[in-house]
């Protein structure tokens, strides 16, 4: 989302914006369209406070079966953004107290890679396709039905010298 900083008016504005993310800025997501993106501008002179809503769908796998997950994601943060260099008598905030600086000769502030950064906190570690997915069987089935009964394995034959060992260890 780019916001020309010179059309900002002073006072409140909004501005709504799809932003596409290209391959190697979503740091490994893989977003299904465009973020749809609200932000509420409000400009003080200098100062300009953002209220950022975004909205988007992320393609994930499921982390028990593997399948494909189409995650919604959406949320929103604030931000605070000053004029570097500042003319005299306008109300300047700390430094420790601004998201980030811009210069007003420059036009235009890009807001992506906060957004990208909140849509990555946003989403799941450990994505599910659904909550009482039971995870991939041994045969790669999805759909697990595995049920363990009291059956004995069958044990490779190059072992037989170790259980002779162990059964040597019991009789002692």
């Amino acid at each position: 989302m780019k916001i020309k900083i010179s059309r900002v008016p002073e006072g409140h504005s909004v501005l709504s914006q799809d932003m596409t993310v290209g391959g190697g800025d979503a740091q490994g997501l893989v977003l299904e369209g465009t973020v749809s993106c609200i932000a509420d501008l409000d400009r003080l002179q200098a100062q300009v406070h953002a209220r950022v809503r975004y909205q988007c769908v992320v393609q994930l796998e499921c982390s028990r079966c593997l399948a494909p997950v189409r995650q919604p994601v959406s949320g929103e943060f604030r931000l605070v953004m000053q004029e570097r260099s500042h003319a005299s008598g306008r109300t300047m905030l700390p430094d420790d107290e601004v998201d980030l600086f811009f210069d007003d000769a420059s036009g235009e502030v890009d807001l992506s890679p906060f957004i990208l950064d909140e849509i990555l906190l946003s989403v799941p570690m450990k994505p599910l396709c659904s909550e009482d997915c039971r995870g991939v069987t041994p045969k790669g089935d999805p759909a697990v039905t595995v049920e363990y009964e009291g059956r004995q394995k069958s044990t490779d034959p190059r072992w037989k010298a170790l259980e002779k060992l162990k059964d040597k260890n019991r009789e002692i």
